[in-house]
């Protein structure tokens, strides 16, 4: 069963870039359509968009002659998928979305397993949200698709196309490191004078005379030498080092919670309406805001 899925972009030339990303997915030109209001817009389609022999993209124009409802093929569409009374309010939707200047792209999937990648290809190429417009159209006054409606001139489109930025600021809190100061340690080689007290012990040699009056024997008149040596101590000096103390460097850390408060700027766009002269035939297509 043919399933046919319709996507809404803001130009033709975004329906076309759409148009040729499905070609690349393996959909048929055949199956490929482009709905737009103006009809010189066909020039904008190349004769061979898939730059290789292949069908081009099918536009279909809507009649935008003076006096003549915007009908045309659009119409013909719908009524092809819905019949003549059975159309939801959707349709409406898209048919005045093309009327504004939008363009239609409808594909005929006949592989369901295609729908998916279909509808995702349309996505990534930017299709637009139709309840989104609907509810800005709102905003600006539309209660409804109209057929007697005339389709936008080329400097209404621009005016619709107006858009006013929302911004706001993002408030990002980072970490930097500063330094807060520091520590040096340095080691260096010290004399310090001391004084210590050490008991030295000195000999010395003596000679006493003694007067004897005895009769000298045989070992008196031998020959004979004594040696009696002197010795004194005196201080050595010797000196040892030893670790009596370290000292430990190095760091330690510590966190802290800190508030920072400032303030951001950002963009409000407030919608008013203003309620200007009634109008017969339809919508009024001149009063109405930009969102």
């Amino acid at each position: 069963m043919t399933q046919t899925l319709v996507g809404l972009f803001d130009s033709m030339s975004d329906a076309q870039r759409a148009s040729d990303r499905l070609a690349q997915e393996g959909i048929a030109r055949t199956d490929i359509h482009v709905h737009a209001q103006d009809a010189s817009r066909e020039s904008e389609v190349p004769d061979d968009v898939s730059g290789s022999g292949g069908t081009p993209t099918r536009t279909v124009a809507a009649d935008t002659r003076e006096g003549a409802p915007h009908e045309g093929g659009i119409a013909h569409f719908f009524k092809r998928l819905f019949g003549n009374d059975d159309a939801p309010e959707e349709a409406g939707h898209y048919r005045e979305s093309v009327r504004r200047g939008h363009a239609l792209l409808s594909v005929d999937v006949v592989d369901e397993s295609q729908i998916d990648a279909v509808r995702a290809a349309m996505n990534d190429a930017g299709a637009m949200d139709i309840e989104e417009r609907v509810t800005q159209w709102k905003a600006a006054g539309y209660s409804g698709y109209d057929s007697s409606a005339p389709a936008y001139t080329a400097d209404e489109i621009a005016e619709d196309r107006r858009t006013f930025p929302v911004v706001r600021e993002d408030l990002t809190i980072g970490r930097r490191e500063v330094s807060t100061g520091g520590v040096r340690v340095y080691s260096r080689v010290t004399e310090t004078p001391v004084s210590e007290s050490v008991n030295l012990c000195e000999e010395h040699a003596t000679i006493e005379r003694r007067s004897v009056d005895r009769p000298a024997t045989e070992a008196d008149r031998q020959e004979g030498a004594v040696e009696i040596r002197e010795t004194a101590e005196e201080p050595v000096v010797a000196k040892t080092a030893r670790v009596v103390e370290e000292v430990v460097v190095g760091k330690e850390s510590s966190q802290r919670t800190e508030t920072v408060n400032d303030t951001v700027r950002g963009t409000q766009v407030e919608v008013e309406r203003d309620a200007g002269n009634a109008a017969t035939g339809g919508a009024d297509p001149v009063n109405r805001k930009p969102l």
